[in-house]
């Protein structure tokens, strides 16, 4: 797959921006609980303590979506409120909903509590909400929501939230001007802001640009070529072959990679110019070889983002 390093590439990281209505879920058989370590020993939050949670998360984002944003910014707690005026968050929330458009869908994919806990600045009781979302213009949106109870306090109070999205103009322009790929690479490197989020997986069509039809068959006649040169980073055995311009990683046996190979490359474009390539072949488990490859496509240069807030 070709990715050029010269290409235009937009990645929208919201931070500190509203959401939308939450719709309703169906009930879950089994309730999963989780809490941090260092919380209150045995502590373990009722039902009606997370329903209660539950519904101030509602309410703010509903509070939000439906434009009274004065109403939402009193449900934050005064340390919040001090570092997010009105003002400012009146106008954030006005161009997320310009930008983004109505809500479609918003799913929750985690809660994770904590009570009393020396990690935390204040005592009482916090709850993270991790989340995505699905607007009218924005498919691809992450973020979450941490709720704080103070002791003695009747309601919980948003102490902080936060998103990372790409908007899908934003997104379509990135695969119009370098690739799918890229776009989606773009896309995987913002959301790892998004704890326990995982977004689309990598198409199967990496392997574009390997001359080989498996890892052992690449490995074999890699090797047996003339002029190389052989080493092994973090398990991994990496293997140049200058005359080709081509560097071979791969993956140490046993690892959940394995087997895979990665081929990066360069080939002249025109008189002075070059562009570099990156392909994969993966038999081990998709999510790992996935990830892996997003983090040699990144420290490659072949994913320059920037970042707006």
């Amino acid at each position: 797959m070709r990715m050029t390093g010269a290409a235009r590439v937009l990645a929208l990281l919201g931070a500190l921006l509203g959401a939308g209505p939450v719709l309703a879920q169906a009930p879950k058989t089994t309730r999963e609980v989780n809490i941090t370590q260092g919380s209150e020993a045995g502590w373990i939050p009722s039902e009606e303590l997370e329903a209660k949670a539950l519904a101030s998360w509602q309410r703010f984002y509903a509070l939000i979506e439906t434009g009274d944003d004065d109403a939402a910014h009193a449900m934050m707690s005064e340390g919040f409120r001090a570092q997010y005026p009105l003002a400012k968050f009146r106008a954030d929330r006005a161009a997320a909903r310009t930008n983004r458009g109505a809500l479609i869908i918003r799913d929750r994919i985690k809660l994770t509590w904590t009570k009393d806990s020396p990690a935390v600045p204040y005592p009482g009781i916090y709850l993270a909400i991790d989340a995505s979302a699905r607007f009218a213009a924005v498919d691809r949106f992450c973020g979450y929501t941490i709720l704080y109870l103070a002791p003695g306090a009747q309601d919980f109070a948003v102490m902080r939230f936060q998103e990372t999205f790409i908007e899908n103009a934003a997104f379509a322009d990135i695969a119009a001007t370098s690739s799918p790929l890229q776009a989606l690479l773009v896309w995987r490197l913002a959301a790892r802001s998004c704890p326990n989020y995982r977004p689309e997986p990598l198409p199967a069509t990496l392997s574009e640009g390997i001359e080989y039809s498996t890892v052992a068959e690449a490995r074999t006649a890699v090797a047996a070529r003339e002029g190389i040169e052989t080493k092994v980073e973090n398990g991994w055995t990496v293997i140049a072959h200058r005359a080709s311009f081509s560097v071979w990683s791969f993956a140490p046996e046993g690892a959940p990679t394995s087997p895979a190979v990665i081929k990066r490359w360069v080939e002249p474009v025109g008189a002075d110019k070059s562009s570099g390539s990156i392909a994969m072949i993966c038999e081990g488990q998709k999510a790992a070889c996935d990830a892996v490859f997003d983090e040699m496509a990144y420290k490659n240069g072949f994913v320059p983002v920037t970042f707006e807030k």
